[in-house]
């Protein structure tokens, strides 16, 4: 499993003016990179190398040979990700890669040996007590940003550790949605009127900021849209939390990679369809699941909401609101649990052909619980 931990550097004036040469002279190798492998439709990094190298070495020869072959590996990912049907840019002050050849880092004393166009450059930082965990883990890459509103430098550190074992096969499912943010077969509900009246804040504030148009309003925005994202990402981190720690080996999640389309009920329920992170839940879930030897599948997400999770019968007109209904066998449950309970049964299915044994649905009283 892999960690990034974000580390503040103490770097000294004239340490700060040879980092932020090596990081416009990086992001030039980038776009040169960029501009010879569009041109030539190609993003294989043995014949841009062979193309470019000799050039760009002349051309900047106090970026270290590690650094030119860095900036040439991240333009040819970039050409690969957009299929090179664009011409990828890097902007001056783009973060740039480091890889262990061209960085140090002693975690234990706060120091790092950073290679620059001006020979090594050596920086402090302090270890804030929560990374102290990976101190142990395996050095894979490193990022280097420059803050350019605050002039600071911050090292994205991504460490490497082998991932505990799964064991066992007990499941639970989760629904996540719009007025509960996630709802588990299990009967535990993720809502509270302060998360919902938090987002209509924001939206209000958006609306009504957004009609000025002013140059301070504008600045405002982009404070609160800061703010949001923070209280999002917190209570993401808590929901997270809470399911992973349920006493489950295997959680169950819809794949809702389509989930950001517009809908016909509307640009109020589009908003907020699109102002919540799903994918955010889902990685915290991911990797906080990894960390202790749980497994995370994906189901699909079908008919989730129609089908009866005791009977099995799908009809649309089942659900009405939050309330389910089946016309078949008359039970009836909340909504979004019957979905999570139908996440949770196809999560089984799932896993039967990982397992032989069927493993054990997290539901409690399916067959006779009604709310």
């Amino acid at each position: 499993m892999d960690r990034t931990i974000k580390l503040k550097l103490d770097v000294s004036e004239e340490d700060k003016t040879s980092l932020k040469n090596t990081v416009v002279c990086f992001n030039k190798v980038f776009n040169i990179v960029a501009e010879y492998g569009f041109a030539n439709h190609t993003h294989s990094k043995v014949s841009i190398h062979h193309a470019t190298y000799k050039d760009i070495r002349e051309q900047y020869p106090e970026l270290p040979s590690a650094l030119v072959q860095g900036a040439r590996d991240v333009a040819c990912e970039a050409l690969k990700a957009v299929k090179k049907m664009r011409l990828p840019v890097s902007k001056p002050f783009s973060a740039i890669r480091y890889n262990k050849r061209v960085i140090r880092i002693i975690f234990e004393h706060g120091f790092a040996s950073i290679a620059s166009a001006d020979g090594r450059v050596k920086v402090h930082f302090t270890l804030p007590e929560y990374y102290k965990q990976y101190v142990n883990w395996e050095i894979r890459s490193s990022t280097l940003r420059y803050d350019t509103a605050d002039d600071v430098f911050y090292l994205h550190v991504t460490l490497r550790k082998d991932s505990p074992e799964p064991t066992g096969d007990t499941i639970v499912g989760v629904d996540r949605g719009i007025v509960n943010v996630a709802v588990c077969s299990n009967n535990v509900f993720f809502n509270s009127k302060e998360v919902k009246n938090t987002r209509a804040k924001y939206a209000h504030l958006r609306r009504e900021l957004q009609s000025k148009g002013t140059k301070s309003a504008k600045r405002l925005l982009k404070k609160i849209r800061r703010k949001e994202r923070r209280f999002v990402t917190d209570v993401n981190h808590c929901i997270a939390k809470e399911i992973v720690n349920m006493p489950y080996d295997v959680i169950a999640l819809e794949d809702l990679t389509s989930i950001r389309v517009q809908n016909r009920k509307g640009k109020n329920f589009n908003r907020k369809l699109n102002n919540w992170s799903f994918y955010q839940l889902e990685q915290f879930i991911r990797y906080k699941a990894e960390a202790i030897g749980k497994r995370v599948i994906s189901v699909d997400p079908r008919y989730s909401s129609q089908k009866c999770s005791k009977c099995g019968h799908t009809y649309k007109g089942n659900r009405d609101g939050s309330s389910y209904r089946c016309r078949n066998c008359g039970f009836q449950i909340h909504a979004d649990l019957n979905a999570a309970r139908n996440i949770a049964h196809a999560g089984i299915t799932c896993l039967s052909r990982l397992s032989v044994n069927q493993p054990n649905v997290g539901m409690n009283a399916v067959q006779d619980t009604a709310q």
